[in-house]
């Protein structure tokens, strides 16, 4: 059977959006929104290609693209092992710093990620947080279903540190006022670049991310990317 551009424009595709990851991707009064979702769905639009979002905790929605149960899954940052295991488009849909985080308390800079060895870090499950930290030994590292987990744990003390995006704690703190200058940014693990991942185990797939990456362009160039950027920075800075 060929597949066309038709053949894509003629259906309607399920893709799996993170359902706690807010201001990125989440769950809210039972509408999935946040940047990524409003990128995902404009460069989709501007390819004129109807999709569907299913939200998922970002474990399982990975787990469901790789099986090919959903065309694609986001926001993921790539290793080695999910480059091999997915097919991964040309355009990024964000960038965001990874930082480790600190009881503001305690804070000192970690000038190398050797001065972790034995130290309890805790960590959203299913998250990739870089090679050099997702691959390093003697970290003792704490799974946490959320990140705002992992703060709670640092507040009171159960954990050293843990890892966090810069926008999801600028939005955490936005919305739990007792959050403000509570932890102190100690190092930054990666400057990362946040995906769509598409399964290999549909045909489908390839003219999927070729329209998608046709969408992204061009709303880079209409300027409705940027658009969507300073939305979000707006809203957050308002809160």
């Amino acid at each position: 059977m060929s597949l066309g551009p038709n053949s894509v424009q003629a259906e309607t595709f399920r893709i799996g959006a993170e359902d706690d990851w807010f201001p990125y991707t989440a769950l809210r009064n039972g509408k999935i929104q946040g940047m990524s979702v409003d990128i995902v769905r404009a460069a989709f639009a501007a390819s004129n290609t109807d999709i569907e979002l299913v939200p998922y905790p970002y474990s399982r929605c990975m787990d469901t693209a790789l099986r090919g149960e959903i065309m694609a899954c986001f926001n993921t940052l790539p290793n080695k092992q999910i480059a091999s295991e997915y097919l991964l488009p040309n355009y990024p849909l964000f960038n965001d710093d990874i930082l480790l985080w600190a009881n503001s308390k305690t804070a000192r800079p970690v000038l190398s990620l050797a001065e972790l060895s034995w130290q309890s870090v805790a960590v959203t499950i299913g998250y990739e947080y870089g090679a050099q930290f997702d691959q390093m030994a003697g970290i003792q590292r704490v799974p946490v279903r959320r990140d705002l987990n992992g703060f709670m744990m640092l507040q009171r003390g159960r954990v050293d540190y843990t890892a966090a995006y810069r926008g999801t704690v600028r939005a955490l703190i936005a919305e739990r006022p007792e959050f403000k200058d509570a932890f102190t940014p100690v190092a930054t693990l990666i400057h990362a670049q946040l995906f769509l991942s598409f399964t290999r185990k549909d045909p489908r797939a390839p003219e999927l991310i070729s329209r998608f990456d046709k969408g992204m362009q061009i709303i880079h160039t209409n300027g409705t990317y940027q658009q969507i950027l300073d939305h979000w920075h707006n809203h957050l800075a308002a809160d």
